[in-house]
């Protein structure tokens, strides 16, 4: 009673309540737009029962993401403005909804989905130390300039087995050895200034 009094009393209030009140109606929309972009992102990338989605369902996921960011800004904007909420964490919300946006976009998921270099170049950047070593390996049997780069990288690798097998590497590409016995950064120089005098390096 004493609250419809102070709204009678301070119009701004009364606006402020009737505000809250609308954007609860919108909590049902948002889980549902939530809910809906979700299943459409997992079966973009996986499927369901065997079943690909259309192409064209496959861009609906940022556009629905995209909605619920707005139905949701304007809900928190509103928990914010009536002091029912901390501002900080509202505007921290909407910024990180604000970046999941972005990455559902086709074209950043394209660009984190796939990396520079056929499969040897993948390899050698391993978060498994016997696969880079392997991948290296494999470089230096197919002995083409293209790997140059890469091998030059790995001499610097945090394991002596990769860094082992780069090197031999490097010596197979290049038919020689220009830090026969040596490691590390000066290793690395003197191949890097062997690699750019053959053209290899840009």
């Amino acid at each position: 009673m004493s609250e419809a009094v102070d709204g009678l009393r301070d119009p701004r209030k009364l606006r402020v309540r009737v505000g809250l009140a609308f954007v609860r109606t919108l909590r049902p929309a948002l889980y549902a737009l939530l809910v809906a972009s979700a299943l459409l992102t997992f079966w973009a990338k996986s499927g369901i029962g065997g079943r690909e989605l259309p192409r064209w369902a496959a861009s609906a996921a940022p556009v629905l993401f995209a909605v619920f960011l707005v139905v949701f800004a304007v809900y928190r904007l509103a928990l914010v403005r009536a002091k029912k909420y901390p501002a900080a964490m509202g505007l921290f919300q909407i910024g990180l909804g604000a970046l999941v946006w972005v990455l559902l976009l086709p074209g950043t998921r394209q660009r984190i989905g796939r990396e520079e270099g056929d499969d040897v170049q993948v390899l050698m950047r391993s978060s498994d130390p016997r696969v880079r070593a392997l991948a290296a390996e494999v470089a230096g049997d197919r002995r083409t300039p293209r790997y140059a780069a890469d091998l030059l990288e790995r001499l610097d690798d945090g394991e002596p087995s990769v860094r082992r097998a780069a090197h031999a590497a490097l010596v197979r590409l290049l038919g020689t050895d220009v830090s026969p016995g040596e490691e590390g950064f000066g290793a690395q120089q003197k191949w890097r200034e062997a690699l750019r005098a053959r053209g290899w390096l840009g």
